[in-house]
C-alpha cells in the first residue's frame, strides 16, 4: 500500500466580477505536480460571497442556465 501524503496549496484567482471562474485546470496541474494518482481533494473557497460548484460540462449552456436561475433567485 503506497505511503499516504498530506499536501496543501494556495490558488490566487482573479475575477472580473460576477459569473462563473473556471479553476478546474489550475487545480488539475497543481496535483500533477505532487504526481497525486488517488485521494481526496478538498477545495475551500475563502470568499463570503463566492461557492464552488462542481458540474460536468455535459450542456455547453449549462453555465448560462444556472446563472440566469441564481439572477432570478436573487
Amino acid at each position: 500500500m503506497a505511503e499516504m501524503v498530506q499536501a496543501s496549496h494556495v490558488l490566487t484567482v482573479a475575477t472580473r466580477g460576477k459569473g462563473f471562474t473556471e479553476i478546474t485546470e489550475a487545480i488539475a496541474e497543481w496535483l500533477d505536480s505532487l504526481s497525486a494518482e488517488a485521494g481526496l481533494l478538498t477545495v475551500f473557497v475563502r470568499h463570503t460571497s463566492a461557492s464552488l460548484t462542481i458540474q460536468e460540462n455535459a450542456d455547453r449552456n449549462m453555465r448560462r442556465d444556472l446563472l440566469d436561475a441564481l439572477e432570478r433567485l436573487a
